[in-house]
């Protein structure tokens, strides 16, 4: 049994929400039917919300694995910086080091 994997990439920016009178980050499917995106005051809500809607964008059944990638918007922050950023990453991952430690070093750099 072979077993199909989806592929699902939402584009992420801040936004301001009117109804909130304040910024929140928005993630819109580029690559799905899905006309609306989700929204959250942190990103670690935001990708909740993403996990919770994307069987739902894809119009797929909760089986089906898939694999949501992050494209992010920012003002100033160029295409090249985010590449450099996650090549960084994924050295800094094949040296050993755990996720927490990557963010500290990042963090004190």
């Amino acid at each position: 049994m072979t077993t199909t994997v989806r592929r699902l990439t939402f584009r992420v920016s801040r936004e301001r929400a009117l109804d909130l009178d304040a910024d929140v980050w928005y993630a819109s499917p580029v690559n799905a039917a899905m006309r609306s995106g989700v929204t959250a005051e942190t990103l670690a809500d935001l990708r909740a919300a993403v996990e919770s809607v994307k069987h739902f964008a894809l119009g797929v059944s909760e089986e089906t694995a898939i694999i949501v990638e992050y494209v992010y918007d920012l003002p100033g922050v160029s295409a090249e910086v985010w590449r450099a950023h996650r090549e960084l990453c994924d050295r800094l991952s094949e040296a050993g080091l755990s996720e927490n430690d990557r963010a500290e070093l990042l963090l004190s750099a």
